[in-house]
């Protein structure tokens, strides 16, 4: 048997070994892989809307950092995972309150696209990134099982964060990547939600740049803050960014949105 990208993420699907314990906690599943390709389902539980009940698309920049991240994990020659570099999102509409999103992404080393879709076929975003190849750690490949906790009543209750621009953001087991540091969807979830709250409720994305500068730390907390740019009629700009106890920048966002 080859020890590839492809036999890792096998693994990850079919024993629950060395399965980043944030794509555990979120129940996102490997529907099929292949050499530099993944599917990947997310199901939309009631912990990944906003409190009111609503959807988010920062829920899709969640997936979208999922599926393009294993697309390029199955292009590697070897067992190495990936660091996500920058990403892009285009919403294309937000993902709706339930059911699952589905992201299709192909990989080379080290650029990969796709598309998120809905369970009807409506696509919901076009994502793409750049990635580099991180070292193996054989504590996180021999990892077997998924992290388990009571289910969130909405999605700030699953980040333990308040409302609005700013919040301290605790970095637990099941938020984390392989390595223990905070899961890079994770990241643009949390940068793209204090950037639309900044702007207000009413506005809809359309598309989201996630710039990766440093790994989060291991255990502790980083404050993620989000301020608007500029405000018109018709489009917005918001900035984001997440930062350690040390005040360095770890993931930087900016979100450009539109009027209802």
């Amino acid at each position: 048997m080859v020890d590839d990208g492809v036999e890792r993420l096998r693994r990850w699907r079919e024993q629950d070994r060395g399965v980043p314990p944030a794509v555990g906690r979120l129940g996102a599943q490997l529907t099929r892989v292949a050499h530099g390709a993944t599917n990947v389902r997310l199901p939309l539980t009631p912990e990944l809307l906003l409190p009111a009940g609503s959807p988010t698309g920062a829920v899709t920049s969640l997936l979208a950092d999922i599926g393009l991240t294993t697309s390029v994990i199955a292009s590697l020659p070897d067992l190495r995972g990936v660091t996500t570099i920058a990403m892009t999102v285009d919403h294309h509409g937000l993902p709706p309150v339930s059911g699952a999103l589905l992201s299709t992404c192909t990989a080379r080393p080290y650029a990969a696209s796709g598309a998120v879709h809905d369970e009807d076929g409506r696509l919901v975003a076009t994502v793409s990134g750049w990635f580099l190849a991180a070292p193996a750690d054989a504590v996180a490949a021999g990892r077997v099982g998924l992290v388990t906790e009571p289910s969130a009543a909405h999605l700030l209750d699953l980040l333990q964060v308040p409302a609005g621009p700013m919040f301290t953001l605790h970095v637990r087991d099941a938020l984390s990547n392989a390595l223990g540091s905070l899961h890079g969807g994770v990241g643009a979830l949390a940068a793209q939600l204090v950037a639309a709250a900044a702007l207000g409720a009413d506005w809809l994305p359309m598309a989201t740049t996630f710039t990766y500068l440093r790994p989060t730390p291991r255990d502790g907390a980083v404050r993620v803050v989000g301020s608007v740019v500029r405000q018109g009629r018709r489009t917005a700009l918001a900035t984001s960014s997440i930062t350690d106890a040390s005040n360095r920048t770890l993931v930087t966002a900016t979100l450009v949105a539109a009027a209802p």
